[in-house]
């Protein structure tokens, strides 16, 4: 009986994770709010509650503890979501929550980064085939980026595109192409 009851718990917790929604903050370099927080594009948004025009949604992540305004994807800190002085943070992980237009969102990941691929592959393809973004770490993709900037001639804004986009999609990042 224990078993059963043991299984049935692990399944109601397996659909609760599912039934997790995430949203997107859409196409755009950075989406500044009133209190001068600072959101980037394509960042993963948890959903708490919505209304026809408004979600409130809540950003999970790390931070650079000798920097609290920063809150990144990943742990090694190379893909920044936001920038605020209202994160929580506990060790070297933190959170916000805000409510947020549905015009500044989408539930799209594709179309959150949407933009943000065109460039990469613009840019990229002029010399060579594009190459494979999640094979890949976020490392690598610096070297990678770095040595072919001499030949693409990309602009300072081409550059912060396309290391987000790179670096979301990388093998250590977090967007995965679903086939």
């Amino acid at each position: 009986m224990k078993s059963f009851i043991k299984l049935i718990a692990v399944n109601a917790l397996a659909v609760s994770l599912q039934a997790t929604s995430y949203v997107y903050v859409e196409e755009g370099v950075s989406l500044p709010l009133k209190d001068g927080t600072v959101l980037y594009s394509g960042s993963p948004l948890e959903v708490i509650s919505k209304t026809d025009n408004f979600q409130k949604v809540k950003l999970s992540g790390f931070v650079d503890t000798s920097d609290k305004t920063k809150l990144y994807a990943t742990k090694n800190l190379k893909l920044l979501l936001i920038e605020t002085k209202s994160l929580h943070v506990e060790g070297n992980q933190g959170s916000f929550e805000t409510e947020l237009s549905n015009d500044f969102i989408t539930e799209d990941s594709e179309e959150a980064w949407e933009v943000t691929a065109d460039r990469f592959y613009e840019k990229c393809t002029q010399c060579h085939a594009a190459k494979v973004v999640e094979e890949h770490t976020m490392l690598e993709w610096e070297g990678l980026y770095g040595s072919m900037n001499e030949f693409a001639k990309p602009t300072k804004e081409d550059t912060t595109y396309i290391l987000r986009f790179l670096r979301a999609y990388a093998k250590d990042g977090i967007v995965k192409e679903v086939e």
